[in-house]
């Protein structure tokens, strides 16, 4: 392959354009489906996922956030919070396992989670998540770690 390439000769758009992002993507699920059949023919977005702990009068006291991808089976976890009069006594191991009750419903059959060093890597580890990647200095002195379980066992 030729690699004397001429940045003069192309133009580089930093702008957002949503048809090009669309084009882009189908290119993308179309390569993708030529070299995997257990790849969707079309995109699927993912459903939401959202469990609230509220006390008697509705006051939010904490919650999970995810969604949940059809293709390919994965319940993905972007938030668990508990008020901090709350944590400790069991309540987010309750959200978790209802989130993953949800998902294997919804025909998930693995999770996945990503929480920094201050966070609740241990927490999850206790749940059977299983470290599969971390990434130092996001934010700069973190580490961000990468957790996955299989549900179905």
């Amino acid at each position: 392959m030729n690699q004397d390439v001429s940045r003069d000769q192309y133009v580089f758009d930093h702008a957002v354009n949503e048809q090009r992002e669309d084009y882009l993507t189908n290119q993308l699920i179309a390569f993708n489906q030529s070299h995997s059949t257990a790849l969707p023919i079309e995109r699927v977005e993912p459903l939401p996922l959202q469990i609230s702990l509220l006390d008697r009068t509705g006051m939010l006291l904490g919650g999970l956030v995810g969604r949940t991808h059809t293709i390919p089976q994965w319940l993905e976890i972007s938030i668990i919070w508990i008020d901090e009069s709350m944590r400790e006594q069991g309540f987010g191991r309750l959200l978790m396992e209802e989130a993953e009750h949800e998902a294997r419903q919804r025909g998930c059959h693995y999770a996945r989670v990503a929480t920094g060093n201050f966070q609740a890597p241990a927490f999850y580890q206790k749940l059977g998540y299983r470290l599969y990647g971390k990434l130092e200095n996001c934010p700069p002195g973190e580490t961000v770690f990468y957790l996955w379980k299989h549900l179905d066992q």
